[in-house]
């Protein structure tokens, strides 16, 4: 089953553009050398490419940007592959993930005679890449190795049985995929998660299946058709790998095993026939995508224990009706509830902070957001977009912007009140919102983006502040039912299209300190007989094309 990742992924970019007055939530920053992308819901930093980099290097634990700390937790695959004048790095505990081909081609990965020793190289306590010629059929890494490479064992095709450390706390993705004759594992006590596919292409992978699933060292690795509908996982089992029933089409009800602190990545992602699961009181973590296109559930208790959840966690659960945020979360992140069309009832956290980008996007069945907590400083692009249920909204004091595309489309929304504090409503904020017929402007309005407010047809009065100085392009196109504008004191441009088919538009109100009035800017403005433009202002020949309107030159004082 395709699951819903890859479509915000390819719609988000396309609908949600980002203006200069809101950062994005992930972009990239250069630091000394270096490039990294940036996560600002998390505050995390990976390490993307470094491909001029050359001699000793060390990676910083925090980089700063734009005056927000980031931890560096990650090294992307190939980061510095080629890079054949590096030739040593020193990398901070921080680091959760890296990808062994990240070194490929460097000085150190290929001096295999001063850098390796006995077939492993490290980097400071990561164990980067194992040479499968000079492994043994059983091996067990060292009580230093805190962390080990994504694939850095695969292929050691002679394996047979391995232990790691307490040390280790995860197991990257594919760590072990190639390694077929491995099938004995002492995975450690201290191991909090397994990667999808860790264990791919092993011999324990072909090995025994009970009831339906695969179970490596007391951590249940993946599941299989022939597990019944209704499965208890046992009590015994301590660790549940992510992936593990992803796209298993049998499963109708599940018991979690009470020793699960967490349920991982994509982990019943795809599970069309899931309608209930029992989850651990104790649970931490929701990973992303964990129950992404479960079509099926219809209701979910989500522990007051938990204080994350993953991009995407609920993203195309159709038929979910009602949800609790827990008080330990503080960020909704990107789609948690994409296109949840049943979606009706939410709950909040009382210590909400960060709303993500798309969070509810296509939501259909929500008809009002008037209760956010006042903890809220950030709400992303398109988070309520496509909500077409939606009537009535109410922003706390908290919120100070109105980010691009939040309510685009939300084609019942009649009822808004914003912050006294607001001071910018982003380009798309109201596109196409046909029912609303009121805006009142908060007093300290400084921008209203570029097609803010397009399409609202039934949109009569909006009551505009004398300190709004930015409205930008379409600002108000397509406003057909308003009839009467004050352009704001300390407004001095009238860009293109901004009040461009505003067919009813009577009477605007020009201010002497206008100095522009710009292309198709009162285009097919049909109903606008007279205009009276100070003397001194440029109005391009096309600003009222379709309009018989008789413009007036006044004077103005010096």
């Amino acid at each position: 089953m395709k699951h819903t990742m890859t479509l915000i992924t390819a719609l988000l970019p396309a609908v949600m553009t980002i203006n200069a007055a809101q950062k994005p939530v992930l972009q990239r920053a250069n630091y000394d050398g270096i490039t990294y992308t940036l996560d600002e819901q998390t505050l995390t930093a990976s390490i993307d490419a470094g491909q001029k980099v050359s001699g000793e290097i060390t990676i910083p634990e925090i980089i700063e940007s734009e005056e927000e700390l980031y931890t560096v937790v990650r090294i992307s695959d190939k980061a510095f592959k080629g890079c054949k004048e590096l030739t040593s790095i020193s990398l901070p505990r921080t680091i959760k993930t890296v990808y062994r081909s990240a070194f490929e081609g460097t000085a150190f990965y290929l001096n295999k005679e001063e850098n390796w020793e006995h077939g492993l190289l490290y980097i400071d306590s990561i164990l980067i890449s194992v040479d499968p010629d000079s492994l043994k059929t059983k091996f067990t890494v060292p009580d230093r190795t805190n962390a080990i490479a994504v694939g850095a064992f695969s292929d050691c095709k002679e394996l047979k049985q391995i232990f790691l450390p307490n040390s280790i706390t995860e197991i990257a993705p594919q760590t072990f995929k190639g390694c077929k004759s491995l099938r004995k594992f002492n995975l450690g006590r201290g191991l909090r998660r397994i990667g999808k596919d860790a264990f791919v292409g092993t011999e324990a992978w072909d090995g025994t299946w009970k009831k339906g699933c695969l179970f490596i060292d007391s951590c249940l690795i993946a599941s299989n058709k022939d597990i019944k509908p209704d499965y208890v996982i046992p009590p015994t089992t301590r660790l549940l790998a992510d992936g593990a029933f992803e796209n298993n089409t049998i499963l109708h009800h599940i018991v979690l095993s009470p020793r699960f602190k967490e349920i991982g990545d994509e982990t019943f992602a795809g599970c069309s026939r899931l309608e209930y699961i029992d989850i651990p009181a104790d649970i931490e973590r929701i990973g992303k995508m964990a129950f992404a296109d479960c079509v099926a559930l219809k209701e979910i208790h989500i522990p007051a224990t938990v204080d994350e959840l993953g991009v995407q966690s609920f993203s195309g659960c159709v038929n979910l009706k009602e949800i609790t945020i827990p008080n330990g979360v503080k960020t909704l992140p990107n789609g948690l509830f994409y296109q949840c069309l049943g979606l009706r009832n939410i709950k909040w956290s009382n210590n909400l902070q960060k709303i993500g980008t798309g969070a509810f996007y296509g939501c259909v069945s929500i008809e009002e957001v008037t209760n956010l907590p006042n903890t809220i400083r950030h709400i992303g692009n398109g988070a309520f977009c496509g909500c077409t249920s939606l009537r009535s909204v109410a922003l706390p004091d908290s919120v100070m912007q109105i980010p691009a595309h939040l309510f685009n489309g939300c084609s019942e929304l009649s009822k808004v009140t914003f912050s006294e504090g607001l001071y910018d409503i982003s380009e798309y904020a109201f596109k196409n919102c046909v029912r609303l017929e009121g805006i009142k402007i908060p007093p300290y309005l400084f921008r209203i983006g570029n097609y803010a407010f397009a399409g609202c047809s039934t949109l009569r009065y909006i009551a505009m502040t004398d300190y709004t100085e930015v409205i930008e392009q379409g600002a108000f196109l397509g406003c057909t039912s308003i009839e009467k504008i004050d352009i704001p004191l300390r407004t001095k441009h009238i860009e293109k299209e901004t009040f461009s088919n505003c067919r009813a538009l009577r009477e605007v109100n020009f201010h002497s300190g206008i100095m522009d009035i710009g292309e198709s800017a009162f285009e097919n403005c049909t109903m606008l007989k007279k205009a009276f433009i100070p003397e001194q202002t440029e109005v391009h020949k096309n600003a009222f094309k379709g309009t018989k309107t008789i413009i007036t030159r006044v004077p103005t004082d010096n």
